[in-house]
């Protein structure tokens, strides 16, 4: 056999083993683990999978793949690498990825570690699938599985059963006691007096639309129970007999008001606070002063490994964290109740993470007060403290160290990040220093041991020298191992200042034991300073962010919110001017508000600013800002120079609002006096009160369409829908008010009931749609012939019609009438089933009266009604009028 055979075999083996790899429905790698790439592939399944051809994928493997793995996963799977090349166990996780296409997946990737072909390369071979269907369908099941606990749970709580027409024929004990009534005079009554009468319409429908197509019905709606009006959900259940007719409802039903008065409290502060809660990495929280909590950031949630369902409406001390002891609990309880009464609380305490473990944190709570003065809201704030602790005792282990052991010190002074020293309080002169003060302070140890005491104190600030006089009796009531720190400006062999923190402990006494000679470190914590100072600009420009959001959520005045928010930035930042230009659509624009200095020249009648020159928007359009730090030094043309000299303006920073896609318009802040240096905090700051603004402006257009729509659904809900007059919701609403007003003004109020006469026989021969259009038709005569401003054409239930005539005697009253009946005659809508005419006729009957105390609307229609009975009975086609009298 020739030595090409072999080759021909492998490469057609090497073949068939691609083929049936790229039959499988994952990705199939081989990825070394070490800096060799000879034995690197992934199959074309990568495609499917991320969108990612696989002569595009850059084989070094894992950046590569933890490129595309959701940023929340990059750690753990990281992990479980490490762990499968530390131990040689198989690697199997299940994880997020990112598609080439933005879209997150679910994968199981498993995989080996084997030795390459080489039989000394590492590589790690493994599969990957899609499994984004299977995660789906768990989810499925956690929520199917939510609601089965949620039912089991209602059964618990408030049970009633009736018949089909709303009579009870049992309720249990929580329900008698919930709506304050004995059972006995429950059990036959109808459910309607307990339903919250602006909810009953909305009830009885929903309890009506029950069927064996629609058997279960949950609502929620408020009851008048024995503590008042209380928010209730209920689950209603029709039972059917063989023929599917409803024999039973029964009814679960559960208290929800704090339910309801915690989801109202947290739409109300959601928005107030959601900016701040997603910037910040600390663990924060909302509570009520009674301890329920509101609302509760991500990092806190994502710190103990639980959802949000779990904590917003529970008291914070049963949520997971504080569970580490009952005094712990208690102590939070303490502290709850201390910030409800106005202190601000901070502690240390060690609460449960995700996995089970104690951590500390530095805790706080501080009380939030409204205009008035009362506390409404506590925030909460948590800071993980344990590296920091940890750190600490293994820094005092050191130092104890340390101070037993020179030759010790001698060993490993050269290794720690700091300065370490001896100091010798009688001489005034350092004894030993590492060779990190020449990478700190710039001088050598031996600079500082050969320096007189005169020297080392010119090093120190003017302001911190007075740590240089008297050194010997600052330690003399040092206790052993007790630390003295101190916090100090240094110069630098460079001449600049540097910040430095020093630990000082006794190292030696003499025979009194009185400190003779003291070990210190020295850390350079200039970076930690400028951060400070960097976090105190940052918090001030968060309290403002937070004043002109509350501001801009307690008001829908788009005028109000911009002006607060000029104002507010210009008093911040401490600049010249502030202002917030509009642009318009065809290019235009003019300012919506301006903020300025006493003496500053206000351009508002100016229509065209400089910086709104539209040269070039696409960084405006991208939500970039432009910042000037000098004007003289921006290329600009000798057109925008000019508008600047009218403006005064030398330094500027222009950031973009965005209303969704549209540039709304800009947020400028000038500086006329002399150029300014913009801090990037001041920049940031803009930039997210013109989020605010531009949150402002959208709540306003959207509040103006809310506005319209309430006015179209309050005229859609008092209209009938067949005829288009007044339902009989309208009725009795207008009935009610006209008998208030004319029972102050003592005049007459007449009522006219009208019924047609045979209808049921008149939709038997026409059928319904005919039916609809004779009342149509009806509906329209009455608008025409009752036409004063104050009266009321109604449907008022089924062939039944009612006009409410205020201001109108019996005789008035029966004279509308008769022209009604007339004109209904008059439109010669055939009849051929009547009994008393050949066309469509009516019955009225007429009430007048003047309103008093003695009786009521309902007595009035009671009446009218009667009289209506009377017409029919004489004949109908009629009219019959009644004038009720009151006896003195």
């Amino acid at each position: 056999m020739s030595r090409k055979q072999p080759q021909e075999q492998l490469s057609e083996a090497e073949q068939k083993y691609r083929t049936l790899v790229e039959q499988i429905p994952g990705v199939v790698y081989v990825s070394p683990i070490n800096d060799t790439t000879k034995e690197a592939y992934i199959s074309p399944q990568l495609q499917q999978l991320l969108g990612i051809a696989p002569e595009d994928w850059n084989f070094g493997f894992f950046n590569s793949w933890l490129d595309y793995t959701h940023p929340d996963d990059r750690d753990r799977v990281w992990q479980a690498v490490n762990t499968t090349i530390a131990t040689g166990e198989p690697f199997s996780v299940e994880y997020r990825m990112i598609r080439r296409d933005g879209r997150i997946i679910w994968v199981r990737d498993q995989a080996n570690l084997v030795l390459g072909i080489d039989g000394e390369t590492q590589v790690l071979q493994g599969l990957v699938f899609d499994i984004s269907d299977r995660k789906q369908a768990e989810a499925a099941l956690q929520d199917s599985e939510a609601r089965s606990r949620a039912i089991l749970e209602d059964q618990t709580e408030l049970i009633a059963r009736g018949l089909p027409d709303g009579t009870f024929t049992f309720v249990n004990e929580a329900y008698c006691r919930f709506f304050g009534l004995e059972r006995d005079k429950i059990i036959g009554q109808h459910y309607e007096p307990v339903v919250f009468e602006e909810d009953r319409e909305r009830v009885f429908s929903l309890v009506n639309s029950i069927s064996l197509e629609n058997p279960v019905i949950t609502l929620e709606n408020r009851v008048v129970a024995c503590q008042g009006v209380r928010w209730t959900q209920w689950i209603v259940r029709g039972i059917f007999d063989d023929q599917g007719a409803i024999v039973e409802l029964q009814s679960v039903g559960r208290d929800i008001t704090d339910r309801k008065l915690v989801e109202q409290a947290l739409s109300e502060n959601e928005q107030k606070f959601r900016a701040i809660f997603n910037q910040t990495i600390q663990f924060m929280g909302l509570l009520q002063p009674n301890g329920i909590v509101l609302e509760i950031n991500q990092t806190a949630l994502d710190f103990a490994g639980i959802n949000r369902e779990e904590v917003v409406g529970r008291p914070f001390w049963e949520v997971k964290w504080w569970r580490i002891s009952s005094q712990t609990q208690e102590q939070l309880k303490t502290a709850i109740a201390a910030a409800a009464n106005g202190e601000s609380i901070r502690y240390e305490v060690d609460i449960v993470g995700r996995d089970g473990e104690a951590i500390a944190i530095d805790f706080s709570l501080r009380p939030i007060l409204d205009r008035t003065g009362h506390i409404t809201l506590l925030i909460s704030e948590g800071r993980d403290i344990t590296e920091y602790k940890v750190a600490l005792q293994k820094r005092h282990k050191a130092e104890e160290a340390l101070r037993s052991s020179q030759d010790f010190l001698q060993k490993v002074a050269n290794t720690v990040p700091h300065i370490l020293y001896l100091f010798d309080l009688l001489q005034g002169t350092s004894i030993y220093l590492n060779q990190k003060s020449v990478a700190i302070l710039g001088y050598s140890p031996e600079e500082f041991c050969n320096a007189d005491p005169q020297w080392l104190m010119n090093r120190f600030h003017p302001d911190d020298r007075y740590l240089c006089h008297n050194l010997p009796t600052r330690f003399v009531n040092l206790k052993d191992n007790e630390v003295f720190s101190t916090e100090y400006r240094f110069r630098h062999k460079n001449g600049e200042w540097r910040w430095l923190h020093t630990r000082e402990v006794v190292f030696a006494r003499d025979t009194n034991g009185t400190p003779t000679q003291i070990l210190g470190s020295v850390e350079d914590i200039s970076t930690r300073k400028q951060a400070e100072v960097m976090l105190r600009q940052q918090a001030e420009g968060e309290r403002l962010i937070s004043e002109v959001t509350q501001q801009i959520r307690q008001s829908l005045n788009l005028d109000e919110v911009l002006n607060t928010t000029v104002n507010s930035i210009r008093q911040c930042l401490g600049s010249d001017s502030v202002a917030i230009y509009q642009l318009e659509s065809d290019g235009s624009g003019n300012f919506a508000a301006e903020s300025v200095g006493d003496d500053y020249p206000q351009r508002l009648e100016l229509t065209m600013h400089p910086f709104s020159l539209k040269q070039d928007f696409s960084d405006y359009y991208q939500g970039l800002p432009k910042v000037f730090h000098d004007i003289q030094e921006s290329d600009f043309s000798a057109d925008v120079f000019e508008l600047l000299q009218l403006y005064q303006v030398k330094a500027a920073v222009i950031v973009p609002i965005l209303n969704e896609e549209h540039l709304w318009g800009l947020l400028i802040a000038h500086q006329r006096n002399a150029p300014r240096y913009w801090q990037a905090f001041e920049v940031n700051l803009l930039q997210q009160l013109a989020s605010q603004v531009a949150i402002a402006i959208h709540q306003s257009v959207l509040y103006q369409q809310v506005q319209a729509a309430n006015e179209e659904l309050q005229r859609l809900a008092t209209l009938d829908g067949l005829t288009q007059i007044a339902n009989r919701r309208r009725f009795d609403e207008y009935l009610e008010a006209e008998w208030q007003r004319l029972k102050r003004e003592q005049l007459s109020l007449s009522l006219i009931l009208l019924d047609v006469d045979f209808f049921k026989l008149y939709n038997d021969t026409y059928g319904h749609l005919g039916g609809d259009d004779c009342l149509r038709q009806l509906a329209s005569a009455l608008k025409n012939i009752v036409k004063r401003p104050a009266d009321l054409v109604a449907r008022y239930g089924g062939e039944e019609f009612a006009v409410i005539l205020p201001n109108t005697e019996i005789q008035g009253a029966i004279y509308v009438a008769q022209t009604i009946g007339q004109a209904i005659r008059d439109l010669a809508i055939p009849h051929a089933q009547s009994r008393v005419c050949d066309r469509v006729t009516v019955s009225l009957g007429v009430v007048s009266i003047v309103p008093n105390s003695e009786i009521s609307p309902s007595d009035l229609i009671n009446a009218a009604d009667k009289a209506l009975y009377v017409a029919k009975q004489q004949g109908r086609d009629r009219v019959h009028a009644v004038c009720v009298v009151i006896p003195s």
